[in-house]
């Protein structure tokens, strides 16, 4: 269900997702996971996930020596670099939830 608000936009439920590149040994990959959930127009939940993002802890590097944030339209691309200088990416997105199974 939609709420209008104003200059016709809509409330939806949105979700706050990190997209993280991991690895296990040399083969890397990236992985998703919910962090939370915003009901209500776009630009305020582009803005809910700002706190989770800096108290996030990624799986990897499992020592952050340097992390740089940065936000874009969607979210905020960060780049975790750890105490061996690997750099491992990270994305915290807000993206339109159009389907869901389970029970709301």
């Amino acid at each position: 269900m939609s709420v209008d608000l104003h200059k016709g936009e809509r409330s939806r439920w949105w979700g706050l997702i990190v997209e993280e590149n991991l690895r296990r040994g040399k083969t890397r990959w990236w992985g998703a996971r919910l962090l939370g959930e915003h009901y209500g127009a776009h630009a305020n939940a582009v803005q809910a996930p700002q706190p989770l993002v800096h108290r996030h802890r990624p799986a990897l590097p499992r020592t952050v020596r340097h992390q740089r944030i940065h936000r874009e339209e969607s979210g905020f691309p960060a780049l975790n670099t750890g105490t061996s200088g690997a750099a491992y990416p990270a994305r915290f997105v807000v993206r339109e939830l159009v389907w869901d199974s389970g029970k709301r």
